[in-house]
């Protein structure tokens, strides 16, 4: 799953995979804008087959965070 997100991000910003890892900040280390964030999580959604709560959005903070919503929701 690790590299799949990994690779959605780097598809979505344009940031090569090698730069991203799991501590990765969306918005300070990968400076993430709120339209990147509504299409990765676009993304996302697409490929967990299920809608992102709003709630749950405002808590993912890393690609960690991303990964192990996604691990614990899919």
């Amino acid at each position: 799953m690790k590299e799949k997100v990994i690779t959605i991000i780097s598809n979505v910003t344009g940031i090569p995979k090698e730069s991203i890892n799991e501590d990765s900040n969306l918005l300070t280390d990968l400076n993430l804008e709120s339209l990147d964030l509504v299409t990765l999580i676009a993304e996302l959604e697409s490929e967990i087959g299920k809608e992102i709560p709003d709630k749950d959005i405002k808590e993912i903070q890393t690609v960690g965070d991303i990964i192990s919503y996604i691990e614990k929701n899919a």
